[in-house]
């Protein structure tokens, strides 16, 4: 198994294991959020259930360790957890999803809690439109 993983699961005090180490490794190499369902699939060869792979999502991003995304529709998806903020944004066609790392919403977000009281504010935006190469298509 690889130590990194090993290494991160014990450090949030997860029992390591082979179908443990597979989910982290996958979600950190993906190019975009993934549905368990997409990492049961890409999974197979690890020979481990759907619950499986539900139940370490769920564990690891009420940990802290992989973060959930909601990208407007009624599937859940994960994301290993990055150190920087960044939003996503999705094509209306072909439902391509692509990482946002521009982010202007310190100063409305400084507003808001001035005028409401609330405190450590986050945000969630996901931006839709046309890929280029949909767009081309038109």
């Amino acid at each position: 198994m690889t130590n990194k993983y090993v290494s991160l699961l014990r450090q949030y005090g997860f029992k390591v294991t082979h179908a443990r180490v597979k989910v982290l490794e996958r979600l950190e190499h993906a190019t975009k959020p993934m549905t368990a369902q997409e990492l049961h699939e890409e999974l197979a060869d690890a020979k481990m259930d759907l619950a499986t792979v539900y139940r370490s999502l769920n564990k690891f991003a009420d940990a802290g360790l992989i973060a959930r995304v909601q990208l407007g529709d009624e599937f859940m998806r994960f994301e290993f957890a990055k150190h920087s903020h960044h939003h996503h944004i999705v094509c209306n066609s072909c439902g391509k999803v692509s990482e946002i790392e521009l982010c202007n919403l310190d100063a409305l977000s400084q507003d808001i809690a001035q005028k409401t009281g609330f405190r450590n504010i986050t945000h969630h935006v996901v931006f839709s439109g046309d890929c280029q190469d949909c767009a081309n298509k038109s």
